[in-house]
């Protein structure tokens, strides 16, 4: 069985848990709870404007609030984005991370990082190794060994 699908099984990181572990945390962010939780009161009213155009453009096919609901609160798409921009893990296992599939991931990456670019706040973002070379959950493991930790505790059984 593949990690990713594995893990979306057993876990879903999300702020209300990681935010109870501040060196995994940091470790996965690169910021303090503080320091995030600033970031996300700079970046929900973009959010939130950005949403709205998205959701009023003139060549949109459902009425607003047609279509599925997202799976992750805009707190929680950022914390994906900023996980992303410090380590890079392929779609499949950042989605596998935070319960959600691929696409959706690239989806939010999408949506949150021109925000945090417009903003100025894309500072914490690491050297992309390019498409071919992201980190695979195995890779990521090794890496954050807090994460593996967490992974560890969850995966045992009831």
């Amino acid at each position: 069985m593949r990690w990713p699908l594995l893990l979306k099984d057993i876990m879903a990181l999300r702020y209300h848990d990681l935010s109870q572990n501040q060196p995994l945390f940091q470790a996965m962010t690169g910021l303090g709870l503080t320091e995030f939780d600033e970031l996300v009161k700079t970046i929900l009213p973009c959010f939130t404007a950005a949403e709205k155009k998205r959701l009023n453009r003139p060549d949109r096919q459902r009425v607003v609030g047609g279509g599925p609901d997202f799976e992750l609160e805009a707190r929680d798409q950022i914390l994906l984005t900023i996980v992303w921009l410090r380590h890079y893990p392929t779609l499949e296992a950042l989605g596998g991370l935070f319960g959600v599939s691929d696409t959706t991931a690239g989806r939010y990456i999408r949506r949150i990082l021109p925000l945090l670019e417009t903003a100025g706040l894309d500072t914490m973002r690491m050297p992309d190794p390019g498409r071919k070379r992201r980190r695979h959950l195995s890779d990521l493991l090794q890496a954050t060994p807090e994460l593996a930790l967490i992974i560890a505790a969850f995966g045992q059984p009831a």
